[in-house]
């Protein structure tokens, strides 16, 4: 397994928003499971999800998250020396949103700003992409995350409907000076498995099937232009490879951590994982059975939600994000009990 190291950064604070339009699953669901709703709200554990509202864009929501994040900081935008936006749903196809966020945040032009298009695992490589340019660097990076995946979410589809949900988030990531201190060394690791590529997509509107009309017709209960998701081939990657693949890179590193933040899927499946990591299910922190599966934004959401609570002292903290590529991305990090952390409900005026 080959592990990625780095010292020498921190966190500084992560802003987390979600959609204050906040559904009862049970409720939604009874459209399409009638009596059944209650059971499929009790396996996956999502009792809630947040959607957003028609006109709200990716980077309204974590625009949100940066100026909250900025500001609470006392992190002028002349500071930021890169910009990373971690998304599958941009606002535009061009240009990429880290160029629209650039601008509203009044951020410097002599700066790298660029996208990461990933799903579900896209946390875990942003945290380390922004690491090395902060270390790189010496200054502070903006790291943003977050999806208005339910713009590509059919309504009649009863894979996707009862778990997939929107957030936005913000992370702020800059230099420090513990290169000496090892236990104070960030490692990652990352998995891809593209013969799963085709489980958890969306197969037209790229440069392989193109727009067409015909795209917006409706056929198997969703658009073309809708997320396919095969839920139990993504289950059967989690519970089998992620899960062996994370128990490797836990027994290789060596670290004692002190709490496990995974990718919100849906309770049953982080409940599942953090068992055959024989992590504690009190240690392992959640936040999908209130706000659902905004895909990769779940791990700094539940970070956001947790962290206020349960950091009374510095801690090393697992973060593990899976999904779509297949792919999955594993990292030890910490968190200081003194950095910025906020969870907030978005509403846009």
């Amino acid at each position: 397994m080959e592990i990625f190291r780095i010292s020498g950064v921190r966190i500084d604070g992560i802003s987390a928003c979600v959609p204050d339009n906040l559904i009862d699953n049970e409720t939604a669901l009874r459209e399409l499971y009638g009596s059944e709703a209650k059971n499929i709200v009790e396996s996956t554990g999502i009792k809630t999800r947040c959607v957003v509202k028609p006109g709200t864009s990716t980077s309204d929501l974590c625009v949100a998250c940066a100026e909250d994040l900025l500001a609470n900081t006392q992190t002028n935008p002349e500071e930021i020396a890169a910009v990373i936006f971690v998304t599958f749903t941009p606002d535009r196809l061009l240009p990429f949103n880290a160029a629209i966020v650039h601008e509203k945040l009044s951020l410097p032009k002599e700066i790298p700003a660029f996208d990461i298009n990933l799903a579900c695992s896209g946390y875990v490589y942003g945290l380390y992409i922004a690491a090395l340019f902060a270390k790189s660097l010496g200054k502070k990076v903006l790291l943003l995350d977050g999806d208005t995946q339910t713009a590509y979410m059919s309504a009649q589809d009863k894979a996707t409907v009862p778990v997939m949900s929107d957030a936005g988030t913000a992370t702020l990531i800059s230099s420090c000076d513990c290169d000496h201190d090892y236990d104070y060394e960030w490692k990652f690791a990352f998995l891809t498995d593209g013969s799963g590529r085709e489980f958890l997509t969306i197969p037209a509107g790229g440069s392989e099937n193109p727009f067409e009309a015909r795209h917006l017709e409706i056929h198997d209960s969703r658009r073309d232009v809708d997320i396919y998701m095969d839920g139990f081939a993504v289950f059967k990657f989690v519970a089998s490879d992620v899960s062996k693949w994370l128990g490797k890179f836990l027994a290789e590193t060596h670290d004692e951590i002190d709490y496990f933040a995974p990718h919100q899927a849906n309770m049953f499946m982080i409940r599942k994982l953090a068992k055959k990591l024989n992590i504690p299910w009190d240690k392992t922190w959640k936040s999908g059975d209130e706000f659902g599966n905004s895909g990769s934004s779940t791990v700094p959401v539940t970070i956001a939600k947790n962290a206020r609570e349960f950091l009374q002292r510095d801690a090393k903290i697992l973060v593990s994000s899976f999904g779509s590529g297949f792919s999955a991305g594993a990292g030890i990090v910490n968190l200081a009990s003194s950095a910025y952390y906020k969870l907030f409900r978005f509403s846009k005026i």
